[in-house]
């Protein structure tokens, strides 16, 4: 393939020659003559040689969040016959133009690396490639180039905070109080130790075949129910959020899973009236969470969210990620609370002058932080 540099030089050549010969001009003939000899020469010359390389890619860090500087490492190998001489690596990124990388001459089966970096901009699957090589002549007039190496993927997860969540029945600040107060006059059910029988035990917690051996009764010491388990809903009603605002409710969705897996609890992730993942773990809610988009529901739509779990399960946590506490999605959540149930809304775009209940302040970037450590009485955590 001639560049443009190759076309120009043909146009000249081709004008030279013809002009000459008209006008017998024998230095502008020559010269015409000449420089389409030395294009041809350049083609024959670019084309002797296939270009053949094996390319391998990998991305480090292997888990991107927004915000991160990424790198894709190369390692490239020469599979061909004989040596390649000088080559031009070209990789175009999605939303980002592209990487231009220099190669320096290689021997037969001889293997190069080459990186470059990858801001991770937007939340969402980035695609790079493919990878494309080129050869040049020594003059520029010619090239060839060859696709090397197809496309690739990955997926940029949202930026979030590591937000903490109390463990059981521990904890400090309002949350961890409010939690175990819930906690109780609940038995619970996870078995602890034998102890002797006082006065006001419950006969059915009598263990009969400790006692027969013994000469006194012998009581199931059994754990009080904490916390065990944790629904993360964001709401992707499109008129609750502007678009930084449902960005930011993107990330304290995140911040919310990673608390919630961090703290050993039983994850349920719920995005909008689509999406619920239950029994799920950080990685797959994460992915959920880097597609997730705003949407425009049809009427009554959001009512479709389910929040209850099954009593019995220890204490659960509803963490409702939406614009305001006023949102339908709030509303459908406080309707849905089982008595071992505690609510905590995060608003991303409104705060209301008085709220009964939990609520977090996310409608800027810096205020999700202190809002939940003095919820929680855990500090937050940038990485």
């Amino acid at each position: 393939m001639l560049t443009r540099h190759g076309w120009g030089a043909v146009l000249l050549a081709t004008l030279g020659t013809v002009v000459g010969r008209l006008f017998g001009i024998l230095e502008l003939f020559v010269f015409g003559t000449g420089l389409l000899t030395l294009v041809i020469v350049s083609v024959l010359w670019v084309h002797s040689q296939r270009i053949s390389l094996s390319v391998s890619r990998r991305v480090v860090p292997d888990v991107l969040r927004v915000g991160d500087a990424g790198r894709v490492e190369l390692a490239i190998v020469n599979t061909a016959r004989f040596g390649t001489p000088s080559l031009t690596l070209w990789e175009p990124v999605a939303g980002l133009g592209g990487a231009t990388l220099r190669l320096a001459p290689l021997h037969r089966n001889e293997t190069a690396t080459a990186n470059y970096r990858l801001p991770a901009t937007r939340r969402g699957t980035m695609v790079f490639g493919p990878l494309t090589v080129e050869r040049r002549d020594p003059f520029g007039l010619c090239m060839q180039r060859r696709i090397v190496a197809g496309t690739h993927e990955v997926v940029v997860l949202p930026a979030h905070l590591y937000l903490e969540l109390p463990a059981g029945m521990g904890g400090s600040g309002p949350l961890g109080d409010q939690l175990r107060v819930r906690s109780l006059g609940r038995t619970g059910t996870e078995f602890h130790a034998l102890r002797e029988y006082v006065d006001g035990d419950d006969l059915r917690q009598i263990h009969w075949r400790a006692s027969a051996r013994g000469d006194t009764l012998k009581v199931r010491q059994v754990e009080p129910e904490g916390l065990r388990r944790a629904t993360v809903a964001l709401d992707t009603t499109a008129g609750e959020y502007t678009p930084e605002g449902f960005e930011r409710a993107v990330s304290a969705a995140a911040g919310a899973v990673h608390a919630a897996c961090s703290a050993g609890l039983h994850l349920r992730l719920l995005i909008g009236a689509g999406t619920d993942l239950r029994t799920t773990t950080n990685a797959a809610a994460m992915l959920a969470l880097a597609s997730c988009t705003m949407v425009d529901p049809a009427p009554g739509q959001s009512a479709g969210m389910v929040f209850s779990a099954p009593n019995g399960d220890g204490l659960g946590l509803i963490i409702v990620v939406t614009g305001s506490t006023q949102s339908a999605v709030a509303a459908v959540a406080r309707r849905s609370l089982s008595p071992t149930d505690v609510l905590v809304v995060v608003a991303c775009s409104a705060l209301p002058t008085a709220e009964r209940g939990f609520v977090v302040d996310a409608t800027s970037d810096t205020s999700l932080a202190p809002s939940w450590a003095s919820l929680t009485g855990q500090a937050a955590r940038s990485s």
